[in-house]
C-alpha cells in the first residue's frame, strides 16, 4: 500500500513541477502526507485520513475539499479550467490562518524553527488542497492540459498562493498611527469626509465625491483607487505589511473582518479588523511603491523578499536577483503572443549562469548594459564556447532589457499645487484645466510663442502630477527634421567601435517598458519642438497605441519583431514653437490623438508681478515690459497670437544680480533680432520697435 502512495506523489511532484512551479511538488508534498493528522493535531478539521495520498479518486477527493472549504460545484469547475481562484468563506479563511501558526508553533516546541510566528517555508492550507484537487482532475483527464500550464509566474522555492492577496498599507504619515492600529488590532485608511462606503454603489461614484473636495482640478485616479480596493478588494484571509516609507515594513498581518466605517475614531475611520501577526522593523533591499495602500501581487518576487526578510532568512543578493529576471522573464510575449513557457525561462537562464562560470564576468547584478552589450560580443566571438551559443546573444538582450526597463523608487521631495503656482506663471484655474486635459486624453501638446516657457512648465506639470520630484519618471526628447523611427523607437545603428550594426531600443520604448513594469505610478515623456520631425515616420506603428481607448494593446515592432504595447500610465507632452515659418503642420492622423493647449504670455499673471517686486531696481525692467506689452497688441494684429514674445525672455538668475543690464542684453540680442525675422518685409517696422525698446533703457519713453 505504502508503494501505491509512494507512485501517487511521485506523479503529484512531477506534474506539480510541470504546471505550478519548479519546486512546488517538492515543497508541498511532504504536508500532503501528514495533512490529515497535522489538522486533527491542531484541532482545526480532523477525521480525514492522515496521509492525503491515500485520496485517489477526483470524485472521493472533491468531496473532501468541498467539506473543508465548503466551496461550491460552480468554484470549483472555475478553479480546475483555470479561471481564477475563488475566494474562500470567511470561516475557512481563519482556520487557514490558524493551520500555519499552529504549525509554527509546532516546529518551535519540537526545536525546529526559531520563532514561534517564524511563518516562513509553511504552505498555506488553501494551496495544499487546491493544488492536490487540480492534480487529480488532470491525472484523470490525460487528454487535457491545465490553462495556466504556459502563463504561470515561475516563483521560488514554491507558490504565492493566489486565492489571496497581499497588500502594503501605511497608518498614516510616518506610520504615526501605527501604535493605534496594533492595539486595536485593525488597519485604515483616510478620506473620512466620503462617509460610509456602503453608501456608494461604484467607484466612480466615489472619484466624483472625492472630486469635490479637491481645489487642484486633478482626477483623483490612485485616490479612488485606493479607496475602492480598501472596500472592495480586500477579504478576509488577505495578507497585509504595515510600511514605514518605501523600504520598511513594520507588521504582518492576516484580513480578519469586512469593511466598517468608525464614526467614533477621530481620524480614518475606513477600517478593518486585523490579526496582527509579526511585529517588527525590518529593511527591504527592493522598494514599496509611495502610496497609501498597494496590492502586491504583480509583484511575486517583492512578496516573497518581504516574507523572508520578516521571518529572518537569510537573502542571498544574487539569488534574489535572479529570481526577479526569472519572474519578469516569465511575463515577457513571444512573436506568437504567448508568454514564455518555463522551458525557455529556464534555458536562458542557465545560459546566464554558465556564461558568467565560463567567462569569469557577473552578469546578475550588474546594471551598466555597455558592459554587457560588450561582454555579448565576446560571448558570440568565442569560437571555442558553444554549450548555449545558440541562446546566449538573446539571453543577454533580455537581462539588459529587464536592467533598462527597472523602475527606480526613491525619497523625492514632495511637490503639490501651491508649489507649481508659485513656481510657474499660471493661474490656478488654468493649472486645473491642464491637468485634466492630460488625465483624459493622455497625449497633449502646448503650443506657443516663444519665451512663454512651455519646456519649464511641461516638467513641473508633470511633477504636480507625480505629487514630486521624480527625475526618473521624466524622460524629455527633441525632435528635428533628420530625427527618425531608428532614433525614436528601435533601429540598426552603428557600433560605437565602428565595427558594423547593432539593433539598439530608442528612448520611447525603454521608457514606456520602464513605465509598463511600474504600472502603480504615472510617467512622462516630454518632446520638445514636436512639431518639427516628420511624426508619421518617426511614430510609425505606435501612431496608433498612443490612443487612449488603445493603451495596453500590443503590435510587432518593426525591426525587433518584439511585442510592444504603450501602458496607460505613460503620458505624452509635446511642444510647438508657433512662430517658426519653417515648421510642417501637423498631419490629421497625429493631431486627433493629441489635445492642444495654447500658453500665452503671463505678464499679467499675479505671481509674476511679485516675481518683477522681488528685483533690485526693477524700473527699466518694467518700462521695457510695458513697452511689450503695446509691441505684442501689434504682433497679434498683423502676425497672430503665435507670434508674441513671451515673458520668459524676463526671468532667470542674471535679473536678481542686475535687472537693468540683463533686460539690455535680452532686448539687444533676443528679441530685437527676432523682429526682423518677424518683418523681414517691412523692416522699418522692425526698426520702429527696436527703438522704442531702446528708449526704455536709454532713459526715454
Amino acid at each position: 500500500m505504502d508503494t501505491i502512495f509512494s507512485s501517487q506523489k511521485e506523479k503529484y511532484i512531477v506534474w506539480a513541477a510541470d504546471n505550478l512551479g519548479e519546486h512546488t511538488g517538492n515543497w508541498y508534498s511532504p504536508y500532503l502526507e501528514q495533512l490529515g493528522y497535522l489538522l486533527e493535531k491542531f484541532g482545526l478539521d480532523p477525521g480525514y485520513k492522515h496521509n492525503f495520498f491515500e485520496y485517489q479518486s477526483y470524485s472521493e477527493f472533491k468531496e473532501v475539499y468541498q467539506q473543508i472549504t465548503k466551496q461550491s460545484d460552480d468554484d470549483i469547475e472555475k478553479l480546475v479550467a483555470g479561471k481564477g481562484t475563488p475566494r474562500y468563506p470567511a470561516e475557512f479563511a481563519t482556520r487557514r490562518t490558524q493551520f500555519r501558526q499552529r504549525y509554527a508553533e509546532d516546529e518551535f516546541n519540537r526545536g525546529a524553527r526559531s520563532k514561534p510566528d517564524n511563518l516562513g517555508g509553511i504552505p498555506d492550507w488553501g494551496a495544499l488542497l487546491r493544488s492536490y484537487l487540480i492534480f487529480l482532475y488532470y491525472n484523470e483527464n490525460p487528454a487535457l492540459t491545465y490553462p495556466k500550464k504556459g502563463k504561470k509566474i515561475a516563483n521560488q522555492e514554491g507558490e504565492i498562493d493566489t486565492s489571496i492577496n497581499y497588500w502594503a498599507i501605511a497608518p498614516g504619515e510616518q506610520s504615526r498611527l501605527w501604535e493605534d492600529f496594533y492595539a486595536e488590532s485593525v488597519i485604515g485608511i483616510g478620506w473620512d469626509y466620503l462617509g460610509d462606503l456602503h453608501n456608494y454603489d461604484s467607484k466612480e461614484a466615489v472619484e466624483r465625491e472625492i472630486s469635490k473636495q479637491r481645489a487642484d482640478g486633478k482626477r483623483p485616479t490612485n485616490d479612488t483607487k485606493a479607496v475602492w480596493e480598501f472596500y472592495t478588494g480586500i477579504q478576509i484571509g488577505d495578507t497585509v505589511y504595515a510600511k514605514d516609507g518605501i523600504k520598511k515594513v513594520i507588521a504582518r498581518g492576516v484580513v480578519t473582518g469586512d469593511y466598517y466605517f468608525d464614526s467614533g475614531q477621530a481620524e480614518y475611520k475606513h477600517r478593518r479588523k486585523v490579526e496582527w501577526q509579526q511585529v517588527g522593523k525590518w529593511e527591504l533591499r527592493q522598494t514599496i511603491a509611495l502610496k497609501t495602500l498597494t496590492c502586491l501581487n504583480s509583484y511575486p518576487d517583492l512578496i516573497q523578499e518581504i516574507e523572508q526578510v520578516i521571518n529572518d532568512d537569510k537573502i542571498d543578493p544574487k539569488k534574489a536577483e535572479v529570481n526577479e529576471f526569472r519572474t519578469w522573464l516569465s511575463n515577457q510575449v513571444t512573436d506568437n503572443g504567448t508568454t514564455l513557457n518555463d522551458k525557455t525561462v529556464t534555458q536562458k537562464l542557465s545560459a546566464l549562469k554558465d556564461i558568467e562560470s565560463h567567462f569569469n564576468t557577473p552578469i546578475f547584478g550588474e546594471t551598466d548594459t555597455e558592459q554587457l552589450k560588450q561582454l555579448k560580443e565576446v560571448v558570440l566571438a568565442d569560437e571555442s564556447y558553444g554549450k548555449y551559443k545558440g541562446v546566449s546573444g538573446s539571453s543577454i538582450d533580455y537581462y539588459i532589457r529587464f536592467i533598462e526597463s527597472r523602475p527606480t523608487l526613491q525619497e523625492n521631495d514632495p511637490y503639490s499645487t501651491d508649489d507649481f503656482l508659485s513656481d510657474v506663471f499660471i493661474e490656478s484655474e488654468e493649472l486645473t484645466r491642464l491637468i485634466s486635459v492630460i488625465q483624459n486624453k493622455k497625449n497633449y501638446i502646448m503650443k506657443g510663442a516663444p519665451g512663454v516657457g512651455k519646456t519649464y512648465i511641461a516638467k513641473r506639470l508633470a511633477y504636480v502630477m507625480m505629487e514630486e520630484k521624480d527625475e526618473t519618471r521624466v524622460q524629455m526628447v527633441q525632435f528635428h527634421q533628420s530625427y527618425s523611427y531608428e532614433d525614436f523607437i528601435e533601429g540598426y545603428r552603428p557600433k560605437a567601435e565602428g565595427d558594423g550594426f547593432e539593433l539598439k531600443q530608442g528612448p520611447f520604448v525603454k521608457f514606456a517598458r520602464k513605465a509598463a513594469r511600474d504600472p502603480e505610478r504615472d510617467y512622462f515623456f516630454i518632446i520638445d519642438e514636436i512639431n518639427r520631425g516628420n511624426m508619421s515616420k518617426i511614430f510609425g506603428e505606435l501612431m496608433m497605441l498612443i490612443e487612449t481607448d488603445k493603451r495596453g494593446e500590443q503590435i510587432n515592432l518593426l525591426y525587433s519583431n518584439d511585442k510592444f504595447s504603450v501602458p496607460p500610465n505613460l503620458y505624452i507632452i509635446g511642444m510647438m514653437n508657433t512662430a517658426d515659418r519653417s515648421l510642417a503642420l501637423l498631419d490629421y492622423a497625429l493631431r486627433r490623438r493629441f489635445s492642444f493647449v495654447e500658453i500665452r504670455p503671463a505678464f499679467e499673471n499675479e505671481t509674476f508681478e511679485k516675481y518683477l517686486n522681488t528685483l533690485n531696481n526693477p524700473t527699466v525692467m518694467l518700462r521695457v515690459i510695458n513697452e511689450i506689452k503695446r509691441l505684442n497688441h501689434q504682433i497679434v494684429e498683423q502676425l497672430g497670437a503665435g507670434f508674441q514674445i513671451g515673458h520668459s525672455y524676463f526671468v532667470g538668475e542674471p535679473y536678481k544680480v542686475d535687472s537693468a543690464k540683463r533686460v539690455k542684453e535680452v532686448v539687444e540680442f533676443e528679441i530685437i533680432p527676432q523682429l526682423f525675422e518677424y518683418w523681414f518685409d517691412d523692416e522699418q517696422k522692425a526698426k520702429d520697435w527696436a527703438g522704442r525698446l531702446r528708449g526704455c533703457y536709454d532713459g526715454e519713453e
